[in-house]
């Protein structure tokens, strides 16, 4: 998944693709391309962080500018959420199906 330039002034668009779907035991990457640190915290930015991936709101998985990656494997079916703590508009979701 990438985090593309200006990101943080973006929603549902500031990764792509969004949503991406995988299969269980699939592993995503978010690279960052923007010039600014962002996180792909599990969760939404109303009820906070769930702890999967990403950290959590009091210490989050920070993705550093210009090409920091974070990467997590899906194990379980489902769709998940997640956003950027440091910029909330930033939301995206995970659709993991049995593969």
């Amino acid at each position: 998944v990438i985090i593309p330039e200006g990101s943080s002034s973006l929603t549902d668009d500031a990764y792509r693709p969004n949503p991406i779907e995988v299969n269980t035991g699939d592993t995503v990457t978010w690279i960052n391309d923007d010039l600014t640190s962002h996180t792909a915290t599990s969760g939404n930015p109303e009820s906070g962080s769930t702890g999967m991936f990403g950290g959590t709101d009091d210490s989050p998985e920070i993705i550093g500018p210009e090409g920091g990656t974070q990467s997590f494997t899906f194990d379980e079916a489902g769709e998940f959420e997640y956003y950027c703590t440091l910029h909330p508009s930033m939301v995206g979701t995970v659709i993991v199906t049995e593969g």
